[in-house]
């Protein structure tokens, strides 16, 4: 019985379905990314309906959620072990959970099984609420927030990705065979903190789960075969957590291209048809070709044009800009 692990990075979208329906199906043990629910073993069991299930999470992607259940209740028919860690969030929804009871949250960051979640989420929490109230100042001051927030939303990732490494290798201690992990692509270090976790004779492999079809994509709109899109955010993100040197001039440039993009993305949940299979990855690469033709300068005279614009007509007025840019050349 082999003893592998497969990190699969993916975001919830329609598109990863068929992804998740293939690696289900190679592996012994699927891990989520999720902090572990009471009704969970009751859907994977059918004694409640998936649907049912379903509507008991508040999401932006409502349909991803109802297939990928679906998904996970044939994998645990077909007698795969499913389980659910992500130790971050279950200590959150914890805290949560008393502050509905009455405690005081100042005595919820005393306790030590809560203190370091607590400042983490609090202090990422404080500079995304400070971010917000940038976007109606002026722009440098909406690049410093942004900048601000991605420190410390960098420590809470590192952090969540530390501890569900840890926890993970717990789980796995006694157990063969092959292993799946859900993780989302900003999750990227949970690899390197889960090669610390492991003993070494598990073999772990990493990789974008839509990696094959994002290379395709990629290559057509920008030119590269890229497994990912990775943008100006998660740049800055990775930059933090990995503690990097940091060139201030491309920290304040991603930075405001971070602004673009918040007004560019569409947040809502996008279908795949026959002439758009994967529409969010087409999306973003289209995103990261249009950010990549963006100065500092430009980014500060688009967003005040656009940031009380829909998506669609923001990457319109993008779209006009640029052309007009490079004609001006």
């Amino acid at each position: 019985m082999p003893k592998e692990i497969y990190i699969g990075f993916s975001s919830h979208r329609l598109e990863s379905i068929p992804f998740y329906k293939k690696v289900f199906g190679q592996t012994d043990f699927i891990i989520l990314e999720d902090a572990p629910d009471p009704l969970f073993i009751s859907m994977l069991k059918e004694e409640i309906s998936s649907e049912q299930y379903s509507q008991k999470f508040e999401t932006d992607f409502p349909k991803f959620i109802q297939s990928q259940f679906e998904l996970l209740q044939k994998a645990y028919q077909d007698g795969k072990e499913v389980t659910q860690i992500d130790p971050y969030m279950e200590k959150v929804i914890q805290m949560y959970q008393l502050l509905e009871e009455g405690e005081k949250a100042q005595e919820i960051s005393q306790l030590p099984e809560f203190r370091e979640v607590y400042t983490a989420e609090h202090n990422a929490t404080g500079r995304l609420l400070d971010y917000y109230q940038a976007t109606m100042e002026t722009f440098e001051q909406a690049v410093e927030a942004i900048k601000a927030f991605a420190r410390a939303d960098a420590q809470r990732i590192a952090l969540r990705d530390k501890m569900r490494a840890e926890k993970i290798a717990q789980y796995l201690q006694n157990k063969r065979g092959r292993v799946f992990i859900e993780a989302g692509y900003i999750h990227l270090f949970l690899s390197s903190f889960l090669r610390k976790s492991m003993p070494p004779d598990w073999k772990l492999k990493a990789s974008f789960l839509l990696a094959s079809v994002s290379r395709q994509i990629a290559k057509s709109i920008i030119g590269k075969p890229l497994p990912y899109p990775l943008v100006s955010g998660d740049i800055l993100t990775f930059w933090y957590i990995g503690k990097k040197k940091i060139n201030p001039e491309k920290e304040r440039l991603f930075a405001a291209q971070v602004l673009i993009y918040n007004q560019l993305i569409t947040p809502e949940e996008l279908e795949p048809t026959p002439e758009v299979p994967y529409p969010h990855l087409k999306q973003e690469f289209e995103i990261k070709a249009m950010l990549k033709k963006l100065s500092y300068l430009d980014c500060s005279r688009l967003y005040p044009l656009i940031k009380f614009l829909s998506p669609e007509k923001s990457r319109a007025l993008v779209k006009k800009f640029i052309c007009a840019k490079k004609n001006s050349d």
